[in-house]
């Protein structure tokens, strides 16, 4: 009986150490989780950079290269010329021949032109001299006209005024060189070829003074004609 109540009073002590480290064991699990979970977590600074800072090197002195020495250029070889074909030769030959015959094609037509325009110009200028001498024939043609018809209007009005002398011959001729003024005014008269009566040829000089002013073309250039004339006075 003693024996069996001592095995119990052992069981339960065991028993009783082993559920007491068993509640110690887990209360120091819940102790510790609880602590450790409200630590505060550590904190980190962290930098933003735009871009990474530029290390700073310090050179290193480069060591002292020997003067370089350039090789020789290789000796050239010349390269094999390979000789056209035939068929290249060919057309090269007439591509020649072609740009000659076209070259002499143009100095052609560029000498035909050149004579063309030479003798258009050659015509042009000869029906440029007809028609000068021809409006000069014609002008001459009327200006000679003017100037018969006026130095007729001249003598005639000389001879009206002139006092015939007696006996003179109808064959009587005295020449006179008479200078005008623009208005027919004369200037001078001086007889250049006598009649051979002296009578008349001072009658017919007076005459002229006495036939002032004579009659003048009114063209100006006609007009100039008239500066001075040789006049034939006839009875």
């Amino acid at each position: 009986m003693s024996t069996a109540l001592a095995n119990q009073e052992s069981y339960r002590f065991s028993a009783g150490v082993l559920a007491l480290t068993v509640h110690l064991a887990l209360f120091g699990l819940l102790y510790y989780g609880v602590r450790w979970q409200a630590q505060p977590p550590e904190t980190f600074m962290v930098d933003m950079w735009d871009s990474l800072p530029e290390a700073e090197v310090t050179p290193e002195p480069a060591p002292a290269q020997p003067a370089a020495v350039e090789p020789a250029p290789p000796p050239k070889v010349a390269e094999p010329v390979t000789p056209p074909a035939k068929a290249d030769i060919e057309l090269r030959d007439k591509k020649k021949k072609l740009a000659k015959e076209k070259a002499a094609a143009k100095a052609k037509q560029e000498q035909e032109r050149r004579e063309l325009d030479k003798y258009a110009a050659g015509q042009r200028a000869q029906r440029l001299q007809e028609e000068q001498a021809r409006v000069r024939a014609e002008v001459d043609a009327a200006t000679a006209t003017q100037v018969v018809r006026y130095r007729d209007q001249i003598r005639n009005k000389i001879r009206r005024n002139i006092v015939m002398p007696p006996d003179v011959p109808e064959s009587a001729t005295a020449e006179f060189r008479v200078t005008l003024l623009p208005d027919g005014s004369v200037l001078e008269v001086r007889l250049l070829k006598s009649s051979g009566n002296a009578a008349y040829d001072t009658a017919a000089e007076r005459a002229i003074y006495k036939a002032q002013p004579l009659p003048l073309p009114p063209d100006e250039g006609l007009k100039k004609m008239f500066r001075e004339l040789r006049l034939t006075i006839r009875p």
